[in-house]
């Protein structure tokens, strides 16, 4: 059998994958996020999210993706070493359930929109991405994933516990412990790329790079500030690869004392997107991002399989956080309504700064 006959075989097999380039994708989650990314998540990739300042919108992000594997029955191991995992497991939110008449009424009404016949021909443009793509779900934040359905998946929990002993070249022991624990159950005939019996592990890494793990690098700055950080995921990525597992990463690199550590993360992760949300700056209150939560940065995009990376139809990216959806889109400028000082000057009837002039009631047309 080829090596495209067993990746097909293996797609068909399990739920929530796709294959793409004769490679295995899973949703990340956030339909929008798959598209802009290139169409979901490769098996044995490494996919980084840059956190917000809060760091709230990163911890949404986790949820859907961890919840996404849930709906799928994928295996999940979540780990973190500020909180414990299992509380984040517990506010997994819960799909939502389209009813099938307002899927029908959704249909009858495209169908019946009529437009100029010299407009037929024209693409629709569409803000939001992946609005019509039928691969991964949407999520009710308000609602949780009951613990029955929680019990029923194979979920392996890892709550690290600061640890300052240098093990097998790193300074803090965490790095070692996560590595060690990760290297197991990757060894797991399940979730190596020959295996028969084949299913998705979904790894969750919630904040690495916190305070917790840089706590040494601060101690002892001569050494080399997140020299750990950078030898992990270099290790991490060799262990992912020809796996059927894909890793998580929530970074908070805004508490990085050097701005060029992120520059170095990067070399060691497929994919990474930054989250730049507007709470608590200027931006919040600024008109012009009033439809909006926060921006969206796509940082690095890798190419698999395949000679150029995909191209995003857009670079200017904004997101908004719902009650049952998490939307990527266009970022778009709202319309003048009103009348500013700087266009008045641009006026012709407006008067001038130096010499006479009339007003605008004086004009008669």
């Amino acid at each position: 059998m080829t090596s495209f006959h067993k990746a097909s075989a293996f797609h068909t097999s399990l739920k929530g994958t796709k294959l793409k380039n004769n490679l295995v994708y899973i949703s990340s989650g956030i339909p929008s996020l798959d598209f802009i990314i290139g169409g979901g998540l490769s098996a044995g990739s490494v996919f980084l999210v840059e956190e917000d300042v809060l760091g709230s919108y990163g911890r949404v992000l986790s949820k859907y993706f961890l919840a996404e594997g849930v709906v799928c029955k994928h295996d999940l191991y979540v780990t973190s070493a500020d909180e414990s995992p299992e509380d984040i497991v517990k506010e997994l939110p819960q799909p939502c359930i389209v009813p099938t008449n307002e899927k029908t009424s959704n249909q009858g009404c495209s169908a019946e929109m009529k437009i100029a016949w010299r407009y037929e021909g024209l693409g629709q443009v569409e803000s939001s991405f992946g609005s019509n793509t039928k691969f991964g779900h949407h999520f009710d934040l308000s609602k949780h994933i009951d613990e029955d359905t929680l019990k029923n998946c194979n979920i392996t929990y890892c709550h690290l516990l600061q640890n300052n002993k240098q093990v097998n070249g790193f300074k803090n022991g965490l790095y070692h412990t996560l590595l060690t624990n990760i290297k197991t159950i990757l060894s797991k005939e399940d979730y190596k790329s020959s295996s028969q019996n084949k299913n998705i592990l979904r790894i969750c890494i919630q904040s690495l790079g916190s305070p917790v793990w840089m706590a040494m690098d601060c101690d002892d700055a001569q050494s080399g500030y997140g020299q750990d950080l950078i030898k992990f995921l270099y290790c991490l990525r060799m262990l992912v690869r020809d796996t059927n597992a894909v890793i998580f990463i929530t970074i908070p690199s805004h508490l990085f004392d050097d701005e060029n550590i992120i520059k170095r993360i990067l070399y060691s992760v497929d994919n990474a997107v930054r989250i730049e949300s507007f709470t608590g700056s200027s931006k919040e209150t600024n008109p012009v991002y009033s439809d909006y939560h926060g921006l969206f940065h796509i940082t690095k995009l890798s190419a698999l399989y395949t000679l150029v990376p995909f191209v995003p139809p857009s670079l200017d990216l904004a997101f908004k956080l719902r009650r049952k959806k998490f939307v990527i889109e266009k970022l778009h400028l709202p319309p003048e309504l009103q009348e500013s000082s700087e266009r008045e000057q641009d006026d012709i009837t407006a008067i001038p700064k130096t010499c006479g002039g009339f007003k605008k009631k004086d004009v008669d047309f």
